[in-house]
């Protein structure tokens, strides 16, 4: 059908119209913040003032503030927004990283509160052909809280960790720094250095450590963490690797520091080993009695695995030892002169007990021969570990040089993490009787 000419021209005015109604609306309107006036410092009086917009269509939104310098100082930059509604209340705090020089080394002021004085506040939008809108007007800024809270000498001591319980110095990390002012958030936590653009960032939180001779938290005052990777609460630490470890504290107002160092988690892991089949081989046992006559010696062997993802230290008496009844490790240590062999944190060994001991596992052995285990010279001593998948032989004696207290009826074996935990108790039970020579 042909259209008369007459109305061709109201048709054609109406699509375009429809079709371009709506870049004839205002692409930022309804603009307002209120009050003009602030005072950012938390004192719960005039603290904000609510910033109101409205955009159109999509665009990207900047809010920010122009010193009477003519600097600009953003609250909000380029983020993208749909068309609607938007309010946001606004604190005098600006987003405007900046490195500065602390009490030991260097901090990021993430973000802080504007000094006081008379601003610009400019509302500006950008929709996706390029096309721009802005409001203005002024906003009075007057006792703003400008001060920082700053983290001053923060320290990472070792930053090589190897949080797999060997009892060595490299065990846990001493992280501490002295907080400046009154924080209303404090946070120590590490992340990955090799994430990779695009991938989350896993935080590995860090426990603060309370003690007499630190401050509470988010107090003014030296702050102390000791950080185990999280292995005496038998959770598995964070994978090795190289990581940044951060310090963060930020106030009532929104001022915000972070500071950070570096740390290399090598070795980690939660220990873990068995005596294998839990099985002690007893000599001359018969039906989980043994007999043996006083001065004679009852001797046994047995294979401790490590069936965990770290290598696990040990230290001697050796497997073959000999003690008398009458002797413990602390004993045989004086005896030898062996000062490695007296009670140390960390260490695996394996261990012989008694009903009526007075001491835990008096007798006690390395968890392998040294052909079983890797040395390593650490801080100028040789140290013994089992590597993991791997297993060492144990064996050992005791001679019965007197007879054991009256009411003794039961022996048994178990593997010792010292100053930790007996790991395997109650292996393979046996009565043992000392008769007459």
């Amino acid at each position: 059908m042909r259209v008369p000419a007459r109305l061709l021209l109201p048709i054609l005015i109406l699509a375009a119209l429809s079709v371009g109604g709506c870049s004839l609306r205002p692409l930022l309107s309804n603009v307002s913040v209120a009050p003009d006036a602030i005072s950012p410092n938390a004192d719960g009086a005039d603290d904000v003032t609510l910033i109101t917009y409205r955009i159109n269509r999509q665009a990207t939104v900047s809010i920010y503030f122009v010193d009477a310098g003519g600097a600009r100082h953003y609250f909000r930059d380029a983020e993208r927004r749909s068309p609607g509604k938007y309010t946001v209340y606004w604190g005098g705090v600006i987003n405007d990283p900046q490195v500065r020089k602390v009490e030991g080394g260097k901090m990021l002021v993430e973000s802080q509160v504007l000094p006081d004085g008379v601003y610009t506040w400019v509302v500006e939008a950008v929709d996706e052909s390029g096309r721009s809108q802005q409001a203005q007007g002024q906003i009075v800024l007057s006792g703003a809280d400008t001060a920082l809270p700053e983290l001053h000498n923060f320290t990472v001591m070792p930053q090589i960790f190897r949080p797999n319980q060997d009892g060595l110095s490299d065990d846990r990390v001493a992280i501490s720094y002295y907080l400046m002012k009154q924080a209303e958030r404090t946070q120590v936590y590490l992340v990955s250095a090799a994430t990779k653009p695009g991938e989350p960032q896993v935080k590995y939180p860090v426990a603060e450590k309370s003690s007499v001779s630190t401050a509470l938290p988010n107090d003014v005052g030296y702050h102390g963490y000791d950080y185990d990777g999280g292995v005496d609460n038998n959770a598995e630490p964070p994978p090795d690797g190289d990581y940044v470890i951060y310090g963060q504290a930020e106030d009532k107002v929104g001022n915000r520091v972070v500071v950070s160092s570096t740390l290399t988690i090598e070795e980690g892991g939660k220990p873990r080993a068995e005596v294998s089949g839990g099985e002690i081989d007893w000599q001359g046992e018969m039906g989980r009695n043994i007999g043996v006559p006083l001065n004679e010696t009852v001797c046994f062997t047995a294979t401790v695995e490590n069936i965990g993802p770290v290598p696990i230290r040990t230290i001697g008496p050796w497997p073959g030892q000999t003690y008398k009844f009458t002797e413990n490790y602390n004993a045989l240590a004086a005896q030898y002169n062996e000062k490695s062999w007296y009670q140390q944190a960390g260490v695996w060994r394996f261990g012989i007990n008694f009903d009526t001991t007075g001491v835990d596992f008096p007798f006690r052995w390395a968890i392998g021969r040294q052909e079983d285990l890797e040395a390593r010279t650490i801080n100028g001593q040789t140290q013994y570990y089992l590597l993991p998948g791997k297993r060492g032989l144990v064996s050992g004696c005791i001679q019965f040089d007197q007879k054991p207290p009256v009411g003794t009826n039961y022996w048994w074996g178990g593997l010792i993490h010292e100053f930790v935990g007996v790991v395997n108790t109650d292996i393979d039970r046996v009565s043992i009787v000392v008769g007459a020579p």
